[in-house]
């Protein structure tokens, strides 16, 4: 079920969360940090939610909208798909003006990755806790039918997936030595 996929890239997005709270710690203890590995989180959550994840949500939200009427929950996290989009161009941008060598204070990035991790964690939550039950409670087995035709499964998760692309590899090997 498209849901139980979406609750599992949760998690897996959950996992890098984890990381880079690992390092908003260790900037605010004053320790040094990998800021490429910190891009490459960004930038994996960033391509993977624009083309992937979202998407996938997108349909299964926009269809209950259709057949449930149910349009201000539905319209929410739409927009705050776009707004964590924004958040998360803002924020790789700030990422990339470090590993520039631009003087950027350590508490104002400290900040924007305290805020940035925040956001990601209270839409997850939103959706796990509230929009999830919300479906599941509704949709039938033609509703889930309906849905799979709409998405067209994208390639596969080129961190997670079987095949870890040599982009993310560095990443991979973190995650694996982090469980």
């Amino acid at each position: 079920m498209m849901l139980d996929k979406i609750h599992t890239e949760h998690g897996y997005i959950n996992r890098l969360l984890c990381i880079l709270e690992q390092k908003l710690h260790a900037i605010q203890q004053g320790q040094p940090v990998n800021y490429s590995l910190i891009k490459d989180i960004v930038e994996y959550l960033h391509k993977h939610a624009e083309c992937c994840h979202h998407p996938k949500e997108d349909v299964i939200y926009q269809y209950y909208q259709e057949k449930y009427a149910d349009k201000g929950v539905m319209e929410k996290l739409d927009v705050e798909h776009q707004d964590l989009s924004q958040l998360t161009e803002a924020f790789a941008d700030a990422v990339d003006m470090i590993l520039m060598d631009a003087v950027i204070p350590l508490d104002v990035f400290a900040d924007k990755l305290n805020q940035f991790v925040t956001r990601q964690r209270a839409h997850l939550e939103f959706e796990e806790k509230y929009v999830f039950p919300l479906i599941r409670r509704h949709f039938t087995t033609q509703d889930w039918i309906a849905v799979g035709e709409r998405y067209q499964e994208c390639e596969c998760d080129p961190l997670f997936g079987d095949q870890v692309l040599p982009r993310y590899q560095r990443l991979h090997e973190r995650l694996v030595a982090s469980v």
